[in-house]
């Protein structure tokens, strides 16, 4: 498990190279949450850091992630992002435009945006709604989301609510619960266990 940024440091920074080369060679399977904001303006808000700055924390992270082409040299590491990946369903359109756009070099090396995407797992803590289902998968297809639920953090009542929700959705078909709520973690798990 790693955090988006430790005191401010984000996971694309090249301090960690030697962390993500280790995470290459072993094939890892990551799972990234959401840290608060080094950004002393974000908490003097008053918000809680789980409205605007965890999910604000995991685009950050992500793209820094993507555009410092540390995904493209890792590509044999699984990363999963916590809660739907923040804001980055809703934001695909603007990495479009950006990689687009070419003004930030490497693009021959890590590829587009909506490639990345569709090789990075997003789980559904705090965001098992009906739109943030469509548009996960549309822009990372079924086979990459997770079930989650954030639960001890979030009261029980509200993470059992969230399976529930992925149970009965029309916005699903069974083949689609089915492996959101364990077929794709088995998938993902099973393959690692033994590769190794």
């Amino acid at each position: 498990m790693l955090f988006t940024n430790s005191n401010g440091v984000y996971l694309g920074d090249a301090v960690l190279e030697p962390v993500f080369e280790e995470l290459e060679r072993r094939k890892a399977v990551v799972f990234v949450h959401p840290n608060p904001s080094p950004d002393a303006v974000a908490h003097s808000l008053g918000l809680p850091d789980n409205l605007l700055d965890f999910p604000t924390d995991t685009n950050r992270a992500v793209a820094q992630l993507h555009y410092t082409n540390r995904f493209a040299r890792t590509p044999n590491v699984k990363y999963i992002f916590s809660h739907a990946g923040g804001s980055i369903p809703y934001l695909a359109a603007r990495f479009a435009i950006i990689d687009e756009m070419g003004f930030i070099p490497g693009g021959d090396q890590r590829g587009t945006a909506a490639d990345m995407f569709r090789r990075m797992y997003w789980d559904t803590a705090l965001a098992a709604s009906d739109p943030v289902l469509r548009m996960l998968r549309d822009i990372a297809g079924i086979s990459q989301i997770l079930f989650g639920t954030d639960f001890p953090y979030q009261r029980r009542d509200i993470a059992v609510r969230s399976k529930q929700h992925i149970l009965h959705t029309p916005a699903l078909d069974d083949v689609e619960r089915r492996a959101i709520l364990g077929g794709n973690a088995s998938s993902l798990l099973r393959v690692e266990s033994v590769s190794r």
